[in-house]
């Protein structure tokens, strides 16, 4: 019986092409091998759902890891940055003290997608 090939979508490629841009400039020349079908499946799963956030919700919570003092040099994988979307959400509220309506709506609106994830 032959195997079916996964199609992955152009987001889910793009995510994975953003955190290799992010390692090669940060010196991470050589990958594990099945380093790009983990890091595929990992943003199939993150990209998932209605609520789930973007690609660039997603590329701005890897800028914010790698220039993170912490977290800089711990972001290897796609599953770090998923580990870490709730703690960058948090960090973002705080610098959303006197900003406009519509970004404050935007916030909420993450806000109640964390609340969906953790809180049943």
């Amino acid at each position: 019986m032959a195997k079916r090939k996964t199609v992955f979508t152009e987001d889910e490629k793009s995510l994975v092409e953003y955190l290799k841009e992010k390692l090669s400039v940060r010196g991470v020349k050589k990958l594990p091998r099945d380093w790009h079908l983990k890091q595929l499946s990992t943003a199939r799963g993150m990209l998932a759902g209605e609520n789930a956030p973007t690609v660039a919700q997603w590329q701005a919570c890897m800028d914010w890891a790698f220039a993170d003092e912490f977290w800089c040099d711990k972001v290897d994988h796609l599953a770090r940055v998923e580990g870490l979307w709730a703690k960058y959400v948090l960090q973002q509220n705080k610098k959303l003290k006197g900003k406009t309506p519509e970004e404050i709506a935007r916030k909420e609106k993450e806000k109640a997608f964390i609340r969906s994830l953790y809180i049943r």
